[in-house]
């Protein structure tokens, strides 16, 4: 009998920890991307290497939580110069803050298919509170993408300087899209 409920605490268990386990991010099918307007004219890039940390805890969504990492170094504009002045002081400042981080403080679902994640994003070390909405779509393949669209304003951060900040050389406002796809919920071995 000892057996019995010890085997079904242990079922009970591994199956909570399947449902709270952190869910392996997909990168080569995930993206960050940004448009950027200079002098009106729009400059689209991405960046290549980028982490998450995800738990999405389906029946207790509150329990979940995300901790993202972008390497700051991996920004890709299409040229090369471009990708150098983003990195300098002025800009993403990477010598000094190789990583932009948001870290979530709570989660919640708004609808079906929507979730509002808020947290902090930090950005050349400065730290700011955003709250992001989140398109979630469980795909058949078990696989979860989780989209996401917002404004970063450069001020905030401190993006930008000197002759940037003159005349509309570069928008104040910088468009971001996000997805991120997330691999199936991994099976107890058997």
């Amino acid at each position: 009998m000892i057996r019995v409920h010890l085997l079904t605490f242990l079922l009970l268990f591994a199956s909570f920890s399947v449902l709270a386990a952190p869910r392996t991010l997909l990168v080569a099918e995930s993206k960050i991307e940004f448009t950027v307007m200079q002098m009106g004219v729009p400059v689209g890039g991405h960046f290549n290497k980028f982490d998450a940390r995800i738990v999405l805890n389906n029946e207790h969504i509150e329990q979940s939580n995300a901790d993202f990492r972008i390497d700051i170094a991996s920004i890709d504009t299409g040229n090369a110069e471009a990708n150098d002045i983003a990195l300098n002081e002025d800009w993403l400042n990477q010598r000094q803050a190789p990583f932009a981080t948001f870290k979530s403080s709570q989660i919640r679902v708004l609808d079906q298919g929507r979730l509002e994640a808020k947290g902090t994003l930090t950005i050349r070390n400065k730290a700011r509170d955003l709250t992001l909405q989140l398109v979630r779509v469980d795909q058949a393949n078990g696989k979860t993408m989780l989209n996401t669209r917002f404004v970063l304003k450069r001020s905030e951060f401190g993006i930008g300087g000197g002759m940037w900040n003159e005349g509309g050389v570069v928008a104040e406002a910088i468009p971001l899209q996000i997805q991120l796809v997330l691999a199936p919920v991994s099976k107890l071995k058997k």
